[in-house]
């Protein structure tokens, strides 16, 4: 396994720029940041995004990760909140890249993401999101490290935040929109 990811594998902040396209191929700018957390039995991700435009929408997700065990290149990952029902996928690194498929427990909403690495602390990731058949986003964005966390607490604070906007999210329909 490719161990010289810094995306994931260390603890950081991430600054999110680049394009979401919704269910009708529109496009809007989408930036934001995520924070990766380390604890000895969990990581989290907490990734806040703005999408812009007409309807413009913020979205708060946090996803639970399995951490990697020893000379395993995938590990498992679930997110409760940012899409109209709880998703569980996985991260598997292959190379350069680490891949994410994910779906929701019913199968209904599903998707994949791909992160690839072109550079130490920069990431461009290409991901989609559909609820049964039907493409409801997809996104194209650069992800540049902007350093290490500055406190061990700042997921927790994080969390507390996402569960707030997951619930501000809940009234905003039910179109799988939140992913990306």
């Amino acid at each position: 396994m490719d161990n010289n990811h810094s995306y994931l594998f260390r603890p950081g902040l991430w600054k999110i720029d680049g394009i979401y396209l919704d269910k009708n191929e529109v496009r809007h700018r989408q930036t934001g940041q995520l924070v990766i957390i380390h604890s000895p039995d969990l990581w989290t991700i907490d990734n806040q995004v703005n999408i812009s435009g007409q309807d413009a929408r913020d979205f708060v997700t946090r996803y639970e990760i399995t951490p990697f065990e020893k000379d395993k290149s995938y590990t498992e990952w679930k997110s409760l909140t940012g899409g109209p029902e709880p998703i569980f996928g996985l991260f598997v690194v292959v190379e350069d890249c680490i891949m994410m498929p994910w779906q929701s427990r019913t199968g209904t909403y599903w998707g994949q993401e791909v992160m690839a690495r072109v550079g130490g602390g920069e990431y461009l990731s290409r991901g989609f999101a559909f609820i049964k058949q039907q493409k409801v986003s997809s996104w194209a964005v650069r992800l540049t490290l902007e350093g290490a966390p500055a406190r061990d607490d700042v997921g927790e604070k994080a969390g507390e935040n996402v569960g707030e906007k997951a619930e501000e999210n809940a009234g905003k329909g039910d179109d799988g929109e939140g992913q990306g």
